[in-house]
């Protein structure tokens, strides 16, 4: 498998955005998608499993719309549980050499993170990047969808819409 997608999104059910997405990647045959709130209700997280999993892969992305500055919750507890000491780093660094690459989406405008206050996209990755870089993965710029709405709206208007159906376009590019 070339691309292992670790997606965390609480609320899929209503998110035309990320569902448009995964709709758009999901046939894909060097494709495996791990929705972490399905996967695992309970909040169990097989750790073993998904170490062989990220192991297969060549690209470990991290799909999620941003919470208040940062991934939800599940993928947060999924990156503290998977990448254990001399698993991930220390002794060993089973995925060093791998790329890692956010696809994110955000109910900000881009504006909002480049250039209207003193917060960057930049910013906003660093813990991740810095996690990247002691794992030896090797970072890629993120792909990121502003100004979309983690409410679902009835419906989404023309704009957004198209915003979302082009970027997904875009995200199945760059996994094809």
């Amino acid at each position: 498998m070339r691309n292992l997608i670790i997606f965390s999104h609480p609320h899929l059910a209503t998110s035309q955005t990320h569902r448009t997405l995964l709709d758009e990647i999901a046939e894909l045959p060097q494709v495996k998608i791990h929705h972490l709130e399905s996967m695992y209700p309970d909040g169990q997280i097989d750790v073993l499993a998904e170490q062989q999993a990220c192991q297969k892969a060549e690209r470990i992305i991290w799909q999620f719309p941003l919470y208040w500055h940062a991934c939800p919750a599940m993928l947060k507890r999924w990156q503290d549980e998977v990448f254990e000491l001399d698993w991930a780093y220390g002794a060993k660094q089973a995925l060093a050499g791998k790329n890692l690459l956010l696809v994110v989406s955000t109910a900000s405008i881009g504006a909002l993170y480049d250039g209207a206050t003193d917060i960057s996209s930049e910013a906003l990755w660093y813990p991740m990047r810095l996690t990247a870089e002691a794992l030896g993965l090797h970072w890629q710029t993120p792909l990121v969808l502003h100004d979309v709405e983690h409410l679902p709206r009835s419906p989404f208007d023309k704009v957004h819409q198209t915003a979302i159906e082009v970027f997904a376009q875009q995200y199945r590019a760059l996994l094809s």
